[in-house]
């Protein structure tokens, strides 16, 4: 007999079904994070934006939308901890319910699920020729899941080894051919272009991205310091996938440094910089 894991890993559409109809509580590892998620209700066709609260239920899909059109760590956090679920119970997770997730982890010990919640991140990368020193995650995203899961080996992304997952996407090799499109889809539904991908050189071209920001201040320099604006570190990072409609195709991952302002707009420049660089080849 074929194992739920196989099964699910050579059907693409057993996966799509997954993602599609598997819907979650976010609980308290949704919670805390600023950025806002769209909330669409169908019966008052009304829009609202607003944070991720405890009993928000969505689909996988959408939450892993939720991840990356809008950054929100909430719906990562709540992304991840279904991957670690979907490991610890196999062919029983489609039809695990909420009573059966909260005995789980309030029974489970805190290293069995620190461990198991590294793995299932990070074995990935591994498959694919990234060391642990090119790319590698230790901690969840929200304060709520460390209620149960701990922190293991600290967390670092260079941009080497992000382009060598781009690469692999890319050639369709991160699962297979149809998991990897459907991440670079994914990518591409961004809630707006911002920073690097919102270059007027870029304006035509399709651009799959993901940008991310970690600053910290340090107030008693006296210094103006901010959100986006560290005077301590002030990293500003970029992922992104440019297709142009005459064919021209490039990657780029960036990351940069400048403390002390907004660097959004200097990620901008330096994209159109970079697009008329490659141009000109």
């Amino acid at each position: 007999m074929i194992s739920w894991q196989r099964y699910i890993r050579d059907s693409f559409e057993k996966r799509l079904e997954l993602l599609k109809n598997k819907k979650v509580k976010a609980g308290v590892w949704g919670l805390t994070d600023e950025h806002t998620i769209p909330v669409y209700n169908l019966e008052k066709n009304t829009l609202v934006k607003r944070q991720v609260v405890a009993s928000d239920v969505f689909s996988l899909f959408e939450w892993a939308d939720h991840m990356l059109s809008v950054s929100n760590n909430g719906a990562a956090s709540v992304v991840w901890r279904e991957a670690l679920l979907m490991a610890a119970f196999g062919e029983k997770y489609p039809e695990l319910s909420q009573e059966e997730t909260d005995a789980y982890f309030k029974e489970t010990p805190r290293k069995e699920l620190t461990d198991l919640s590294n793995d299932v991140v990070n074995l990935p990368l591994r498959d694919l020729d990234i060391t642990s020193d090119e790319w590698r995650l230790g901690s969840f995203f929200t304060k709520g899941a460390n209620t149960y899961v701990g922190d293991k080996g600290g967390s670092i992304g260079t941009p080497f080894g992000l382009m060598k997952f781009l690469i692999q996407l890319e050639q369709g090799n991160v699962i297979d051919e149809d998991s990897s499109l459907e991440m670079k889809r994914l990518m591409y539904m961004t809630d707006r272009r911002i920073r690097y991908a919102q270059s007027p050189l870029l304006k035509d071209a399709a651009v799959y991205f993901k940008s991310g920001s970690l600053y910290k201040c340090d107030r008693s320099k006296g210094e103006e310091c901010g959100k986006y604006m560290g005077n301590v570190t002030n990293f500003m990072n970029s992922v992104i996938i440019v297709e142009h409609p005459d064919n021209c195709k490039y990657m780029v991952v960036l990351m940069t440094n400048v403390l002390r302002k907004n660097s959004a707009s200097d990620h901008m420049y330096l994209a159109g910089n970079i697009n008329r660089m490659i141009r000109k080849q």
